[in-house]
């Protein structure tokens, strides 16, 4: 019998293995909509490939791994998920890990590029949103007061840290923006968390102004950088308009030199966030996911506890997640260790 630690080894290629599987693995990648889901998932097939074979991500090695059995398929995938939990991984990463592994063989199985399925590798169970605790509505609103609105950095910033709040959004949700998804009736279209179509939701009046704003200021600013030749993103020099904007343009864009006119991404996002917290004085690391922590957990002590406007606020299909928020909120499990130490 086998060592569970022994190197697995690769077997024959099979004759019905056919296609070439780095044309089937970018196949599969290009099916993610997101393009941090695809780059995740690319990622984690490699690291497969270099735990698991000692070599890089390759068609040959993928075609080899491909036309495995059942049994062999299989117990490769458990030692790649030992080596995992040996290597002290957090049991999120893991899973991330593991879901793309299992998403490809799904697809090369339907592409009729595999016979074998990954069914019994089961994911690590992770106790998710265990810490819902954010920042104090005072510390965010202090946060709201760094970004100089007089500048068209601070205007965009502003109009971000506004979505972070007001509608407790993700910042891949932010980033993934299109002109043409904001409406000045007040309407955004957002791609939700794993979905791959977009939907609507409301936003608050000052939302609304403050994303109008940066609009309105972006385009003179992109004209006054034609017209003046400025670098500074100062709002002091009046210009002409330079037209409507394409729908189908970021909605917030880079101003830096390198990278002007470019998607924000989500860790630009992130940096902006902490920087602002540090600049307002609070003592905890704050993220963008933080603060939309903070939002859900501020509607509902401001509503009393309104679980059903905080699911449609937060999109959370489960409403076991939205308990958490509500439970962490009445400190139950402190109420409960405090009443037993009294009783002593």
């Amino acid at each position: 019998m086998r060592s569970p630690l022994s190197k697995p080894t690769l077997v024959k290629k099979s004759p019905e293995v056919t296609r070439s599987s780095s044309d089937l693995l970018a196949d599969f990648l290009r099916l993610k909509i997101s393009a941090n889901t695809r780059r995740n998932y690319g990622k984690a097939i490699a690291d497969f490939c270099r735990r698991t074979y000692d070599r890089e991500v390759s068609e040959p090695l993928l075609s080899q791994f491909l036309s495995l059995n059942q049994p062999e398929a299989v117990y490769q995938v458990l030692h790649y998920r030992q080596q995992l939990i040996e290597a002290k991984l957090a049991p999120s990463t893991i899973n991330v890990r593991l879901s793309a592994l299992k998403s490809f063989v799904d697809y090369a199985r339907q592409v009729e590029q595999c016979s074998f399925n990954l069914a019994d590798v089961t994911c690590l169970k992770v106790e998710s949103y265990g810490d819902t605790t954010g920042i104090a509505v005072a510390g965010f609103r202090k946060m709201l007061q760094i970004p100089d609105r007089s500048t068209v950095k601070g205007i965009r910033d502003y109009a971000i840290l506004r979505l972070l709040w007001d509608n407790a959004l993700r910042r891949n949700e932010i980033s993934s923006l299109d002109v043409g998804d904001f409406s000045e009736s007040g309407r955004l279209s957002i791609l939700g968390k794993g979905k791959i179509q977009k939907s609507q939701i409301d936003l608050s009046p000052a939302t609304t102004i403050a994303i109008s704003q940066w609009l309105a200021a972006r385009d003179n600013y992109r004209s006054r950088s034609v017209s003046c030749g400025e670098s500074s993103d100062s709002l002091s020099c009046s210009t002409a308009n330079v037209g409507e904007p394409d729908g189908r343009m970021p909605l917030f864009t880079s101003l830096d030199r390198r990278s002007k006119g470019h998607r924000l991404d989500g860790s630009t996002i992130y940096r902006l966030v902490r920087e602002f917290s540090e600049a307002a004085g609070i003592d905890k690391i704050v993220s963008p996911h933080r603060i939309r922590h903070s939002a859900i957990t501020a509607y509902l002590d401001a509503s009393d506890g309104n679980i059903r406007a905080a699911q449609a606020l937060s999109r959370h299909t489960n409403l076991n997640t939205l308990n958490r928020y509500d439970d962490n909120r009445h400190k139950y499990q402190a109420q409960a260790t405090n009443t037993l130490a009294d009783l002593v």
